[in-house]
């Protein structure tokens, strides 16, 4: 037993040690990129980018680990660090990763004795009629966006955001039994949540950061804050940025703790939703409540008997947190700020913006990622709704689509209990509605599709897992109970 335990204990050393050359490869390649960019011209982008498909190649790194560092590196450097020129505009680093991965599973899928791809001992990705609906109506949102590309007066634009948003949000879908790497994902988000929650409320109290700030001040990065508060962001860059990824955090580790039997989600769950609140993200607090309300609601019906100390205790920490957020002085003061009475306006005008632009193309669209584009015929005010921005730029078709692909991708985490996961796609939707996500900022694809994936992927959780361990696991004392013939 020994040889073979030391030999797993390696095994996972050395599997570490190429995940984070591989991040520190990643970070390398992005800090340099914009320097021979300026000194070589655009024609150097693509050779970088085919070198850095070849250090993840060579590496050989573990393929179901490829999501999950794709996560960690987006988690881990804010945007504004990465290049945005050339192909890497169309198709960020982090994006880079999911299509690596996608081609090393179609590769491994090709290759004789393919070991099939298994969810933990008494576990199976479920497939139902929702999650055929969601890839259907993720192939149907694709056409639709190929032909507003040919509608498009901005092609060069259009086509960047159809190749982002395809590789981004929609290729994860195409990958079949990916049900370790929704593992890896899933796990990676909510310790990366409860980290960099944890970071948040000391950035907040402090009124700095002092990792990802002295970082922006060695590259001569701006700083974000123009507030009437300090916001925190984390290693994000942007408040904003950093409450999305907190809500969806905090909705995958409220939705874990209440139906599995993972304790260490509550103190995750927790430090997301602190660092939720130092972004003093208003929509983003509202989705967050939404979702984890939600999430409360569809565990209580998705379990069997019902463990009640458990959701007793999450109801009361509950309340002392909606009171805590009341009370929360930096919440209040941007609350009466003229900054609030300016966001509020601007969003009010952009609402109209929006229906005068839509109307223009007969609520058709004007071509993938070309909202900006349109809306500023009429007006410059930043369309901060990502319905609205979708609304614009692929019409009442496309944005019934989009919706059509997390309605049902929620639809089918619910049916398998997967609360959770369910959760996590809410919390998504209601944070984008409040800025311009999806259209304007393309490695929010990126998350889209790993929230997709985690969804499509979740096992079906029966009965017996949701109400904790047999009573034989609880007393291995006591023999179990036999009927009398």
């Amino acid at each position: 037993m020994r040889p073979r335990r030391s030999d797993e204990i390696n095994a996972l050393i050395a599997r570490a040690a190429l995940v984070a050359v591989a991040v520190v490869g990643i970070v390398g390649l992005t800090l340099l990129l914009p320097r021979f960019v300026g000194d070589l011209g655009l024609a150097v982008v693509p050779g970088l980018a085919v070198a850095f498909v070849a250090l993840l190649t060579v590496l050989l790194i573990p393929v179901h680990t490829l999501p999950a560092v794709a996560l960690t590196v987006f988690a881990l450097v804010p945007p504004r660090l990465l290049s945005q020129e050339g192909a890497l505009g169309a198709m960020p680093l982090t994006t880079l990763i999911v299509v690596v991965w996608a081609a090393r599973r179609a590769l491994a899928a090709r290759s004789p004795g393919r070991a099939r791809d298994r969810t933990p001992a008494g576990g199976t990705v479920a497939s139902s009629p929702w999650s055929a609906a969601t890839r259907l109506s993720a192939v149907f949102l694709l056409a639709w966006s190929i032909f507003s590309l040919f509608r498009s007066s901005e092609t060069q634009t259009s086509t960047g955001w159809l190749i982002s948003f395809t590789a981004g949000a929609l290729l994860p879908l195409a990958v079949p039994a990916a049900a370790q790497e929704g593992r890896l994902v899933r796990r990676a988000w909510m310790v990366l949540g409860g980290s960099l929650g944890a970071y948040a409320v000391l950035e907040a109290m402090i009124g700095a950061n002092p990792v990802w700030g002295t970082v922006y001040a060695v590259l001569g990065a701006g700083d974000s804050q123009h507030w009437s508060v300090y916001r925190a962001e984390a290693s994000f860059g942007h408040p904003l940025f950093a409450s999305l990824f907190f809500a969806v955090a905090c909705a995958l580790a409220v939705g874990a703790w209440l139906t599995t039997h993972e304790r260490w989600t509550l103190a995750a769950a927790l430090l997301s939703a602190l660092g939720l609140a130092s972004t003093v993200s208003r929509g983003a607090l509202l989705a967050g409540a939404v979702a984890v309300a939600f999430c409360y609601l569809a565990a209580l019906v998705a379990r069997g008997e019902k463990r009640w100390n458990r959701f007793a205790l999450f109801a009361l920490l509950a309340v002392i947190g909606g009171a805590g957020v009341l009370q929360f002085d930096a919440l209040a003061a941007r609350n009466d700020s003229l900054e609030a009475e300016r966001s509020a306006f601007a969003r009010d005008l952009g609402l109209v913006v929006a229906l005068q632009a839509a109307r223009v193309t007969g609520f058709l669209g004007s071509g993938p990622g070309t909202s900006g584009i349109t809306a500023r015929l009429f007006d410059d005010v930043v369309i901060e709704n990502s319905g609205l921005q979708l609304l614009i730029s692929v019409g009442v078709p496309g944005l019934l689509l989009f919706v059509a692909v997390i309605g049902f991708a929620v639809a089918h985490a619910l049916s398998v209990r997967a609360v959770g996961e369910a959760a996590a796609l809410v919390a998504y939707a209601g944070c984008i509605a409040g800025f311009n996500a999806i259209d304007a900022l393309r490695p929010m694809h990126l998350l889209l599709g790993l929230l997709l994936l985690i969804a499509l992927n979740a096992p079906r959780r029966i009965a017996s897992e949701l109400i904790g361990p047999p009573a034989a696991a609880r007393n291995p004392g006591r023999a179990p109970a036999t009927s009398a013939v």
